[in-house]
């Protein structure tokens, strides 16, 4: 049998078009991988809980993006002298309110002993710096021996730094044993400091009336 001669050709062009073709479908999906066209990825392309907090950068997500009804944003605003915040917007800004100024007081109603000596009856200490307005109101309670005298109760509120008011009260027991009250209102104005009601007492008569004095003490800021 005569053996057939074959000869080297050219690929014809329809044949290069096709190879051609099929490397660049092949070679496409690598490109892909690599470079996303713009605009070309969705929600519909993202899995779920697939975006952590670790691809996202510091400071990148802020008010413009996120959605304030569902956040709070840092509040970023604080009121004055003699106000508090009464509401925080979503955007952190807050909305003061007139509060009450700051204020101390006690309460003492055990009787305390006065005899012609100076007796310490009721004491605060006003340390927020500022002014204040003090008032207090020492009961006297005089109670009688038998004896005929005057009793006279002298008491002094004094305000921070040495302002004092010293009012007085007399009661006559006459001969009766019985307790006779009345009550010494003190105001004054002062500034901060050691604030205190001291009470003492004289008899025109020995021995003495038995003398006691309860008292509140207040005071109130009325400026910085």
């Amino acid at each position: 049998m005569p053996f057939r001669t074959f000869h080297h050709r050219r690929p014809s062009a329809p044949l290069v078009i096709s190879l051609l073709a099929l490397f660049v479908s092949l070679g496409g999906v690598g490109y892909a991988a690599i470079n996303i066209p713009p605009d070309s990825v969705g929600a519909a392309q993202l899995r779920n809980e697939s975006v952590t907090y670790t691809k996202i950068a510091p400071g990148a997500v802020g008010d413009v993006r996120a959605n304030t009804n569902q956040l709070q944003e840092r509040v970023n605003g604080s009121c004055g002298l003699y106000s508090g915040i009464g509401a925080i917007s979503k955007t952190g800004s807050v909305e003061c309110l007139p509060s009450l100024p700051p204020e101390a007081g006690t309460v003492n109603t055990v009787p305390v002993p006065v005899p012609s000596t100076v007796t310490n009856i009721d004491n605060i200490d006003l340390q927020r710096a500022g002014d204040y307005l003090a008032w207090a109101n020492p009961t006297v309670t005089v109670t009688g021996n038998g004896t005929t005298q005057r009793v006279t109760v002298s008491c002094t509120l004094t305000v921070g730094a040495g302002d004092s008011q010293t009012r007085s009260a007399t009661i006559d027991t006459g001969t009766s044993t019985a307790a006779s009250s009345t009550s010494i209102p003190l105001q004054l104005a002062g500034e901060s400091g050691a604030t205190f009601v001291d009470c003492m007492s004289s008899s025109s008569a020995t021995p003495a009336a038995t003398v006691s004095v309860t008292s509140a003490l207040n005071a109130i800021e009325t400026g910085s």
